[in-house]
């Protein structure tokens, strides 16, 4: 049974973009390949962090909207956690069910 979800990580600001983008095309690859799929993602760029990460004041933030196994969440935080340019995320369930359609979609700017 596929659920709706939304991920936002933060990575380390001096970060290049590259590299987020790897990490970015690893998670979709992942997601994907368990049967998932992604409906939405976006880079909101470097933001000031409320409290240091791991001696950092600024991050990288970025978003995905998917649907995934519930079991896939587990070994998606995993990789998450172990990835060393991650400084922290949140993975929060949307819908019971698979509807990225309906699934609300992150205004940055109500964010700031």
């Amino acid at each position: 049974m596929l659920r709706t979800y939304e991920t936002v990580y933060v990575t380390n600001a001096d970060l290049p973009q590259e590299s987020v983008d790897t990490i970015d095309a690893k998670l979709k690859n992942f997601i994907t390949s368990s049967g998932g799929e992604v409906g939405f993602e976006e880079n909101w760029g470097v933001r000031n962090l409320s409290f240091s990460i791991k001696k950092q004041n600024k991050g990288k933030y970025a978003y995905l909207l998917y649907t995934a196994k519930p079991e896939i969440i587990k070994e998606l935080e995993f990789y998450l956690k172990i990835s060393e340019p991650v400084l922290t995320f949140l993975t929060v369930k949307i819908f019971d069910k698979a509807d990225l359609e309906n699934a609300p979609k992150p205004n940055v700017k109500d964010i700031i």
